[in-house]
């Protein structure tokens, strides 16, 4: 008994189940060109309402509400044209905060800067036989023997300090930007000599990278500034543009 009564719920359900599907399908297939329409096609495609929004037209009558003034107002700083709106230290006219301050002291845009380099680090690179003693040392076997790491915005190499007592120091030929006047001494009395040489920034980068520049070479500028020249001309500074004076020729008394 409940097994009928089972087989027969089901075949309701089944029943029940087709009808539906069948009015759907009735209710989807189009009958007339009305339910035709109502199908969505590449012909019936459009965008939902309120997603195109027209661009505002400026200066077009008074109708519109963005006529004459364009909606800016009358005058003023954001009628103007431009963005109207300044930058972020603008402080309305009044004077700015940058100004209110008094200054002090000034940038020397002459002044250069120079890679230091001391006596011991030198003598310590001769040790380890980095360095050839026996040949002119200069800016190029300094930088390429990482003595100094690069010279970017440097003018060059200054050799300062004074020798480590227990690290040799033989006599050297040293030929770099510029030097303290206890390197210098402790080099000359090591039996060695130093010379002060002026580089642009287009000689040093030959100096130091001469592969670079082959088949172009570029001949060494001359110092042209007024306390450059006065440097390297003076013989105290070791500055390379000294010149052996002559002796001065004696008059003869008759």
């Amino acid at each position: 008994m409940t097994s009928l009564l089972s087989s027969t719920l089901s075949l309701i359900r089944l029943n029940t189940s087709r009808i539906q599907v069948q009015d759907i399908y009735r209710n989807c297939v189009a009958s007339s060109s009305r339910t035709a329409s109502s199908w969505v096609g590449l012909d019936s495609l459009k965008s939902p309402k309120g997603a195109n929004v027209p661009n505002t037209r400026y200066g077009r009558g008074q109708g519109s509400t963005k006529g004459g003034t364009s909606g800016r107002g009358h005058k003023g700083q954001k009628a103007r044209s431009g963005n109207g709106k300044p930058n972020a230290r603008f402080e309305g006219g009044q004077t700015p905060l940058h100004r209110l301050f008094p200054k002090r002291g000034f940038v020397n845009f002459t002044a250069k800067t120079f890679a230091p380099l001391n006596i011991p680090k030198l003598q310590e690179w001769l040790l380890l036989g980095r360095l050839d003693p026996s040949k002119t040392i200069t800016t190029h076997h300094l930088v390429r023997t990482n003595a100094v790491h690069g010279l970017s915005h440097c003018s060059g190499i200054k050799l300062l300090g004074t020798p480590d007592p227990t690290l040799p120091l033989p006599p050297l030929d040293l030929e770099l930007g510029r030097f303290s006047t206890s390197a210098a001494e402790a080099i000359m009395n090591a039996g060695g000599k130093v010379k002060a040489v002026y580089h642009n920034r287009l000689a040093l980068r030959q100096e130091v990278w001469p592969e670079k520049f082959e088949g172009r070479r570029v001949k060494n500028a001359l110092p042209v500034r007024k306390a450059d020249i006065e440097y390297y001309s003076n013989p105290k500074k070791h500055g390379y543009l000294v010149t052996p004076s002559t002796p001065s020729k004696q008059t003869q008394v008759v």
